[in-house]
């Protein structure tokens, strides 16, 4: 996907972006004094400027202070993640319904200094976008589906819990024929990874439940089959979500023909890493299911 030009627009709310690009009574702030404040404590994060049709402009990105609005936020603390950086993929891409232009105005302490973030690699007034995000509000309120909680998955979470406990137990217990503790290992080992991509991936993305502290209770359970809530977080979150299969900007330019004089480039070596990881996670199945037959108990040898 080759980044296609933002169009510029004229008519900017003027409570939000003035002539000058500057919003009315606030500070010029720096991408250094923005990066200085990514903690709960103090977080600040930049997102483009849209005017009153809510159009993305050419203006300055604005920041906006989220520290306290966090502890109330819809999809609980992940706002955080935004902290001390431009939130702009963020801010777009995990809010189809939009946010209130009077939200922003609330949120606003300043602007970003000239050309602090010039480029994206997305064209956020891409009609193809616009349409997209109608269209899956549309299916949700078509379906009346909520987007945070359901008895659908809370009865789901239950068996895949059971399920994985109950193997567990069963390999770890049975002792007299080996080949049915195997048939348990790799039954925990689908379990786990079922866990993996349905109960932590809906709680660590604040849409298992209503309720913020059951979302991190099920986001959890990545730790209980041996990952990391923490760590999938960021690299989920602020990578995958916002920027899939985006490897770089300057890779996906010079693909595009846009440096090297538009010349054939040879595979970067992220693109082999890539490939490598394609590989491994397609064999990881079968390794985290025989992970725990590599040193079977002592009561099998003879």
């Amino acid at each position: 996907m080759c980044k296609a030009p933002i169009s510029s627009t004229t008519n900017a709310d003027p409570a939000i972006v003035n002539k000058d690009d500057t919003p009315p009574n606030q500070k010029i702030i720096t991408k250094s004094e923005l990066a200085q404040h990514n903690s709960p404590s103090s977080a600040w994060c930049a997102i483009h400027s849209l005017n009153s049709s809510g159009q993305v402009t050419n203006k300055q990105h604005v920041v906006l202070d989220i520290t306290k609005f966090a502890k109330s936020h819809p999809g609980g603390d992940l706002i955080l993640l935004a902290a001390g950086k431009d939130a702009t993929a963020l801010f777009e891409t995990y809010h189809p319904r939009g946010v209130p232009t009077s939200l922003i105005k609330k949120l606003t302490i300043g602007t970003m200094e000239k050309n602090a973030y010039n480029n994206s690699f997305y064209s956020w007034n891409s009609d193809f976008y616009k349409v997209l995000k109608k269209r899956v509000v549309e299916r949700l309120e078509e379906r009346k589906l909520n987007r945070r909680g359901s008895y659908e998955l809370y009865i789901k979470a239950a068996m895949l819990l059971l399920g994985f406990w109950y193997s567990l137990y069963k390999m770890y217990t049975t002792t007299t024929n080996y080949s049915i503790a195997i048939l348990w290992s790799i039954s925990m080992g689908c379990f786990a990874a079922m866990i993996g991509t349905n109960i932590q991936h809906d709680g660590n993305h604040g849409a298992f439940s209503q309720s913020k502290l059951v979302n991190k209770v099920a986001g959890w359970t990545l730790d209980m089959i041996g990952a990391s809530a923490f760590t999938w977080e960021i690299q989920h979150m602020l990578g995958h979500h916002p920027y899939t299969n985006v490897l770089d900007e300057v890779e996906e330019s010079r693909k595009c023909g846009d440096v090297d004089g538009g010349k054939d480039v040879k595979i970067e070596e992220k693109d082999q890493v890539c490939s490598f990881l394609c590989v491994w996670f397609s064999c990881s199945f079968c390794v985290h299911c025989s992970s725990n037959l590599i040193s079977p108990p002592p009561s099998y040898h003879p």
